[in-house]
């Protein structure tokens, strides 16, 4: 009876010692499985968050790339095409932004968050001023002003020039003729001083020094009115019609003269070039450190 009740006690205490080690191999497992886990989506979040940095700064890159391509362009329909390319660069690093964020919100330590959060401010920063500078890229409104006193405008003085040599080759008397050359000279100087002006003003930085080419171009065209009045009276009826048509293409003269001047005083190309250079440089710098700090940081955490 007695050895019974100890074969008894044996086998109870064998069963409770492997139901202890069957416990204790249980939870070695599961401790192993869930580090294991842990370790697997620890790697996951750290390569997400690599690739996803890696690809915003390619994306910044070629957001900036295309921005200057469009502020070069010589054409509107060049600087769309780039100024679209520039925006959908820079629309795929907002889309990996918010990605990032959620990932970085899900494990990630403080000083990403602090990092996270200072790229957010410098490209919320990019992003104001692509907002302006790309729109006023589009418009080329300086080019377009040398193009319009390079053509219509350089078209109407060629047409004066014209008449006023039809005027003097049509006039018999010596001192007539004389007195209409020297006249005709002085109209040639002035139209020609105009269209130097013309180009000063578009390449002028401010609108001060604007300004004063605009009193130059004022006081030009002031000879020239005065002069093609003077050649007017001077010929007979027949050859007078010469100097008519000149003064009707010099009306017109200035008044592709103020349009040029128009768009010059928008100066956009100007405007876009040194915001390109200069604003837009400064905070593009910043948001990349930014990322290659939280690129570094997160490869050091993975180490």
């Amino acid at each position: 009876m007695e050895e019974g009740k100890r074969a008894a006690g044996r086998r109870i205490g064998i069963i409770w010692a492997a139901s202890l080690v069957a416990t204790a191999l249980i939870a070695f497992f599961a401790s192993s499985y869930f580090h294991r886990t842990f370790r697997l989506d620890a790697n996951s979040l750290f390569v997400q968050k690599q690739a996803l940095v890696a690809d915003m700064r390619i994306n910044l890159v070629r957001s900036v790339e295309k921005e200057k391509s469009a502020v070069i362009a010589s054409s509107d329909e060049q600087s769309r095409n780039f100024a679209e390319q520039s925006a959908s660069s820079s629309a795929q690093v907002d889309r990996d932004l918010k990605k990032l964020a959620r990932l970085i919100e899900q494990g990630g330590s403080e000083k990403e968050r602090d990092l996270l959060h200072k790229f957010e401010i410098s490209w919320n920063n990019v992003r104001q001023i692509d907002t302006a500078l790309l729109e006023s890229a589009t418009q080329n409104t300086n080019i377009k002003a040398v193009e319009l006193s390079s053509t219509i405008g350089a078209e109407l003085l060629r047409k004066i020039d014209e008449n006023l040599a039809k005027l003097t080759a049509k006039t018999a008397q010596p001192a007539k003729k004389a007195q209409i050359e020297k006249i005709a000279a002085g109209v040639a100087l002035a139209d020609r001083n105009i269209a130097i002006y013309q180009l000063r003003h578009i390449n002028a930085p401010g609108e001060a020094e604007k300004k004063g080419i605009e009193g130059s171009i004022q006081a030009e065209g002031a000879k020239v009115g005065a002069a093609l009045k003077a050649l007017e009276r001077i010929p007979g009826e027949k050859s007078r019609t010469y100097a008519k048509e000149a003064v009707t293409d010099f009306v017109e003269f200035m008044k592709v003269n103020d349009e040029i001047l128009r768009l010059s005083h928008l100066n956009t190309n100007r405007n876009t070039i040194e915001l390109s250079l200069g604003k837009k440089r400064l905070a593009e710098a910043e948001c990349d450190r930014t990322l290659k700090s939280l690129q570094s940081l997160s490869s050091g955490d993975q180490q």
